[in-house]
């Protein structure tokens, strides 16, 4: 497995980088498979991923079962079934969930569900969440899911660009406030939706952001500090640096705490600063 040896770390400076060995492949969490678009340096520790899911609790029924049913369709039926989240974030998510107890939970970027199930496994019994997709089709299998999960009282969907129906939710009136939102949709449009969240008030007080995929292929951190990747392609370096800006937007935000974890593809964890 390839991996990647830090010599020295300092925010947006340079880093000294060591590529040990190479796959031929790009490995992701979810699924292994050729891809064209990336390098082939596998920054996600796929071994130890599938280490962590054996001794990890897994899913009751029916939720593992809906969760299995989508990976195989999704991979049966699109050529990017790399979109949805491995089995370790999905325990991770419904983790979170279940520790943070919340009320309403907004995804932005359902695909094809499996985040929308491994979460709403996790609701509180009145509680519940809304999933934003773009495509009808991932729509589809998902809400077909979700009923098989017996989850269709506590997990919706809502079709179209995230951006617009953001703001459709920031015009709702009484307008509904998110205890948790997890954003996982295009990553050129995260700074717009992440702006869209604290600039109409969407996030609770208490509430928490997750943001996935913050370090991207491991180039984000390069981008950063302005070193080259040969091997990674010109549309992973562009949306590497539009993950850069928004990393530093955030951080520079002073109504918000964040965290960037190095685990899965890169997750930032996020926050109001509050009084108490």
């Amino acid at each position: 497995m390839n991996r990647l040896v830090f010599r020295s770390f300092t925010p947006f400076l340079a880093f000294n980088v060591q590529r040990v060995r190479v796959m031929p492949k790009r490995i992701y969490s979810s699924i292994q498979a050729d891809d064209p678009a990336s390098n082939s340096a596998n920054r996600l520790r796929t071994e130890e991923d599938a280490y962590c899911d054996t001794v990890s609790t897994p899913f009751k029924q029916p939720y593992q079962g809906a969760i299995d049913a989508i990976n195989e369709e999704t991979r049966s039926n699109f050529d990017n079934a790399h979109m949805m989240v491995g089995k370790v974030q999905g325990k991770f998510l419904a983790q979170l969930v279940s520790i943070l107890r919340p009320n309403k939970v907004l995804e932005i970027g359902g695909y094809t569900g499996s985040s929308s199930v491994a979460m709403g496994s996790a609701l509180l019994q009145d509680a519940s969440l809304l999933s934003l997709e773009l495509e009808a089709k991932h729509i589809a299998i998902a809400t077909r899911h979700v009923e098989s999960a017996n989850l269709q009282d506590k997990v919706k969907f809502k079709e179209g660009p995230a951006g617009e129906s953001l703001l459709e939710l920031a015009k709702q009136s009484p307008k509904i406030k998110y205890d948790f939102i997890f954003l996982d949709a295009d990553k050129g449009g995260y700074l717009n939706y992440y702006d869209t969240i604290m600039d109409h008030d969407l996030l609770t007080d208490r509430g928490i952001i997750a943001v996935d995929n913050v370090l991207f292929y491991g180039q984000v951190h390069m981008q950063a500090a302005k070193q080259d990747d040969p091997e990674a392609s010109k549309n992973i370096k562009k949306q590497a640096n539009k993950l850069v800006a928004f990393n530093e937007h955030v951080f520079k935000d002073p109504r918000v705490e964040v965290v960037v974890l190095p685990v899965f593809d890169g997750l930032s964890l996020i926050r109001k600063v509050t009084n108490k």
